[in-house]
């Protein structure tokens, strides 16, 4: 699949942007070029995807990634929630997008627990992608998770950045992928550069395999000894209605137990 359009490689290429005001920014607290083909070709790969939702625009490198994806595609569709867009970003997302020849965009200025409830209550199950990048407390990633759960359609796709840069983020995606509607589709990831300990455990720890490692450590544990890779940015798809119990509960991997699966 090709790279993104020339629009976004050249904010990646020169690291700057510019505002409403005229003014010039270093492109700071965006996704990276790596991140930005990743869900440019996610979203190119599927037809379907037309009506899109991001929770958190700032620079809007990731807006721009979305929305020339799914450009010229009948009902093409980005609801923006960035309650700072204009307060604390001089509007550079929403600039960007302009200058891109975007239309098809909506900017909802408020913050996401107060925004997510008002579009579930007419859209549930209307969206197709949504990419979850706001606030990165623990809290506040599961509540955006919880309402982007009911607001794609089953096929759809949920993805979140930041998984490595923030142990709340990890920990809410470690959540995520135990309910039984997701799978996950793909993921951006980093190698690990292990310390000599952990190369003196492996040797110590190799007579077992992996596999029975697996089944006598805590899957934090076997990660964090085991995992070659670790993961940036992933992406899950709805392959089901979320259907679970008022009491459904994953027994095998707790929220404060589990490190994030490298995909």
């Amino acid at each position: 699949m090709p790279g993104v359009p020339s629009e976004i490689q050249r904010i990646f290429d020169t690291g700057v942007v510019s505002g409403k005001s005229g003014r010039i920014y270093e492109v700071r607290d965006a996704i990276d070029q790596e991140e930005g083909d990743f869900l440019f070709n996610l979203i190119r790969r599927d037809p379907t995807i037309c009506r899109t939702l991001e929770v958190g625009c700032a620079h809007g490198v990731s807006s721009l990634c979305i929305c020339s994806a799914i450009r010229g595609r009948a009902g093409a569709s980005h609801t923006i929630l960035d309650p700072f867009q204009h307060s604390e970003w001089d509007a550079v997302g929403i600039t960007n997008l302009e200058k891109a020849g975007i239309d098809f965009f909506n900017l909802i200025e408020r913050k996401s627990e107060l925004a997510l409830p008002v579009l579930l209550d007419h859209l549930e199950g209307a969206f197709d992608f949504v990419f979850v990048d706001g606030r990165h407390t623990l809290d506040q990633v599961l509540l955006d998770c919880f309402y982007a759960t009911r607001l794609l359609r089953v096929g759809g796709y949920l993805a979140i950045d930041d998984v490595r840069a923030f142990q709340s983020v990890r920990r809410g995606v470690d959540f995520l992928i135990n309910y039984p509607c997701y799978e996950v589709h793909g993921s951006v990831s980093t190698p690990l550069k292990h310390s000599w300990r952990n190369r003196v455990v492996r040797t110590v720890m190799a007579p077992l395999n992996r596999s029975t490692w697996a089944g006598i450590l805590s899957p934090r544990l076997y990660s964090r000894i085991f995992d070659d890779l670790e993961t940036r940015m992933v992406a899950l798809k709805k392959g089901t209605e979320d259907r679970r119990s008022w009491d459904w509960h994953d027994e095998t991997r707790s929220l404060t137990d589990t490190a994030c699966s490298s995909q």
